[in-house]
C-alpha cells in the first residue's frame, strides 16, 4: 500500500466506472477501514449497505438530484447513521464515509460523495429504519478516467497562529 500522504492528495471524485466487478475480499477490507473510524463516545451510529442490484441502484439514482451517474457504477454502498445511537451521528458517519473513500483509494477504487442522498423515497428502496440517515450513497468500481489535480488554495492563506488572521505560515 502506498504512503498515507500520497494517498490522501491522490484520492479524487469518480464518476465513470469500467465494468468490471470488485472482490468481495477488498468490499470487505474497505469496511473494516470505515468501520474503523473515530465516533463520539465510541458509539460506531452508522451501518452500510451494499447495493449490487443494477435496478436498484438505476432506481436510487433518479432520486439523486447530483448521483445520476450512480446507475453506471458496479456497486454502490449506502452509508446511514442513527440518531438514536448518537447525537453526533452525521459527524460519526461523516468520519466512517471518509475513510471508507481512503481505503477504496488505497486499492485502486473510485467513489464520490454524493450529497443530499437522505430521501425518503431512497429509504422506502433500502428499507431503513426511520431513525437512521443516509450520510451518501457512494458508487464503488474502478476508475474509467481519474479527473486531473484541482487547484487548491494556498496552505499560508487558511492557517493561522493563535487567532484568525496572523500568518502561521509565511509566503516566500
Amino acid at each position: 500500500m502506498e504512503d498515507c500522504l500520497n494517498v490522501l492528495l491522490k484520492r479524487r471524485s469518480i464518476r465513470s466506472f469500467k465494468e468490471d466487478p470488485v472482490p468481495d475480499e477488498i468490499i470487505h477490507k474497505i469496511l473494516r477501514a470505515a468501520q474503523y473510524a473515530p465516533s463520539s463516545w465510541n458509539r460506531q451510529p452508522w451501518k452500510f449497505i451494499i447495493i449490487k442490484d443494477k435496478q436498484k441502484l438505476k432506481k436510487i439514482s433518479s432520486f439523486l438530484p447530483y448521483g445520476k451517474f450512480l446507475s453506471n457504477a458496479p456497486l454502490a454502498i449506502a452509508i446511514i447513521s442513527s440518531e438514536k445511537e448518537s447525537d453526533l451521528w452525521l459527524i460519526d458517519g461523516s468520519a466512517a464515509t471518509e475513510n471508507l473513500m481512503l481505503a477504496a483509494e488505497c486499492y485502486g477504487l473510485g467513489t464520490c460523495w454524493i450529497a443530499e442522498s437522505d430521501n425518503n423515497e431512497i429509504k422506502k428502496i433500502l428499507e431503513i429504519p426511520e431513525e437512521y440517515h443516509i450520510i451518501t450513497i457512494t458508487p464503488l468500481g474502478y476508475p474509467a478516467s481519474k479527473p486531473r489535480i484541482p487547484e487548491r488554495k494556498n496552505i499560508e492563506d487558511i492557517t493561522f497562529s493563535e487567532k484568525f488572521g496572523l500568518k502561521y505560515f509565511k509566503n516566500d
